[in-house]
């Protein structure tokens, strides 16, 4: 009971509850190399994408070459 009061008290007060576990802050080198990564990621989705597109663009022209010779 006195903990449910202790709660109500705190959720009352407007008071921000934090998890047991701290968050670690993370150096700004940590931080760029994180980005990095990201963006090694995206570009490597951004080439496979790329390569996909100019697949399909190379067989539509060989679509219309065979639609113009028939």
């Amino acid at each position: 009971m006195k903990t449910l009061l202790t709660l109500a008290a705190l959720l009352a007060l407007g008071l921000q509850l934090h998890s047991q576990a701290p968050v670690v802050a993370k150096s700004p080198l940590q931080t760029l190399q994180a980005i990095k990564q990201k963006n090694q990621e995206l570009i490597e989705k951004q080439t496979a994408t790329l390569q996909k597109l100019e697949a399909l663009a190379k067989d539509a022209e060989q679509l219309k070459i065979f639609g113009k010779r028939s």
